[in-house]
């Protein structure tokens, strides 16, 4: 893709990073406050899924929408209006007394992050080159790795101090003025490009995703009113089947479909992409649960369920800067049967601390555990993305990364709706088991899902050019 170039500067880069953070922040800012929404919202634990998975969704379907905006009719321009709605929908979900304004203001939150992220790395691709460039793009995986502890840690503590009496409030309205400093400044500092060859969306293929994930998503979330949603599980077959027909004639038609057939080709990618969809369905529902229960059970004030999980956080960053070297050492599909195993042993354990310590558990006995699941889970995340696209053709690198980013969103969604309703429908009978059987299952799905890429790749594996 051509594009117009022009210089980002060192503050610029700065401000991209802040917005980078806003949406990447609100996807763990919100597991720390649950607890404390819940009465608030006057709701249960199938409305506390539905302020995640509302989110993912808007996210995940959009994504590849926002980047042909911006190519369109300019980064910079989408990028601040993407900016300016998310200001607004913090708003809104900041204000909310009851759990329908929540979402709508949630649903705003992931379609306006949908505008914005995309712009970030196209910008940095477009207006920098050499050394410079390459540290850009560490600066924006760096941050990418560090927004989970951000958004725990963070959260966590606004939501304790209770600043202004605002409670879990403030975790939304903290964006207001971080949107109002991107805005002042950008509209200065972030130079506009845009792609000279337009590229039209794929609004059929938006529509059939975002059915398929609707027909997957509500019957999970609303389980209670089963069976009268039978029938959205029944199409969801049907509507995935028309989703790759239709991605399969626009390829045909030489357009940039959401989701190519093409990329699907190479047994590699295929796995690939199943270890992304595996980690990211694992590990979003892994996260729900636990935050919930740390809260809810255990009576873990928001500051501490956030420092809980930054053990688990610090060792996600740490190992996936060492993911690289690793890679040249053992062969990914290896290491990503390896990152699954981690990650299914750190969920027995902390089960077993749970079951051990009771509510006298400590944020030092879940230390262990936790770290188990973070090096566990950068190594499957590293290494997906790794088996992805350093297999794809350099022409199709930004579809496949769009492709990954727009799956991974969707896996975040569907997670947390799977773990949370679970989790639900078992509580009566205790919470301990109910944690049981959550993570029994999302330890199942990691080793089935480990084991299959590792035995299926082979050595071909090693045969990847790192990147």
């Amino acid at each position: 893709m051509i594009t117009e170039s022009k210089t980002l500067s060192s503050w610029a880069l700065l401000l991209l990073i802040a917005g980078q953070l806003l949406p990447q922040v609100d996807f763990s800012i919100v597991n720390v406050a649950l607890a404390a929404m819940r009465p608030s919202l006057h709701t249960n634990e199938t409305g506390l899924i539905l302020i995640v998975a509302v989110y993912g969704l808007s996210f995940s379907v959009l994504m590849a929408t926002g980047a042909r905006l911006g190519d369109r009719y300019g980064r910079k321009k989408i990028f601040m209006l993407g900016i300016v709605g998310f200001a607004l929908a913090s708003t809104g979900c900041g204000l909310a007394h009851s759990i329908v304004p929540m979402l709508l203001g949630r649903f705003g939150q992931g379609i306006f992050g949908a505008l914005l992220m995309p712009q970030i790395l196209t910008i940095i691709h477009a207006t920098l080159s050499g050394e410079r460039h390459s540290k850009a793009v560490g600066i924006y995986t760096a941050a990418a790795g560090l927004s989970f502890v951000i958004g725990q840690v963070l959260g966590g503590w606004l939501v304790s101090a209770d600043l202004g009496g605002l409670g879990w409030r403030i975790a939304f309205f903290i964006n207001i003025p971080v949107c109002l400093v991107i805005l002042v400044f950008g509209s200065k500092l972030i130079p506009e490009t845009r792609a000279l060859e337009y590229i039209p969306m794929d609004v059929g293929g938006i529509i059939w995703l975002a059915a398929t994930l609707l027909s997957l998503l509500i019957p999970v979330v609303l389980g209670e009113h089963w069976p009268s949603l039978l029938w959205f599980l029944v199409a969801v077959a049907p509507l995935a089947w028309g989703l790759w027909r239709c991605e399969r004639y626009q390829e045909q038609q030489q357009n940039q479909p959401l989701l190519p057939p093409s990329l699907f080709q190479q047994k590699i990618v295929r796995m690939g992409f199943l270890g992304e969809m595996t980690v990211t369905f694992i590990y979003s529902g892994y996260l729900f649960v636990t935050a919930l229960f740390l809260q809810s059970v255990l009576h873990y004030t928001p500051a501490q369920s956030g420092n809980a999980f930054l053990v688990l956080g610090i060792l996600f960053f740490v190992t996936s800067l060492l993911s690289k070297r690793l890679a040249s050492l053992v062969r990914l599909s290896k290491l990503l049967a390896i990152g699954a195993l981690l990650s299914a042993l750190g969920m027995a354990s902390i089960w077993l601390v749970f079951w051990q310590q009771g509510t006298a558990t400590a944020i030092w006995d879940l230390s262990a555990s936790m770290a188990l699941v973070g090096v566990g889970n950068a190594l499957m995340v590293s290494s997906s993305f790794r088996m992805v696209l350093s297999h794809v053709r350099t022409q199709q690198a930004s579809a496949a990364s769009s492709a990954l980013t727009t799956i991974q969103q969707a896996c975040f969604a569907l997670g947390t709706s799977v773990a949370g309703a679970l989790y639900s429908v078992m509580l009566p009978l205790g919470s301990l088991l109910a944690v049981a059987m959550v993570f029994g299952l999302l330890m199942m799905v990691l080793l089935v899902s480990g084991s299959r890429i590792g035995l299926s790749c082979g050595p071909n594996c090693s045969q990847i050019v790192l990147r």
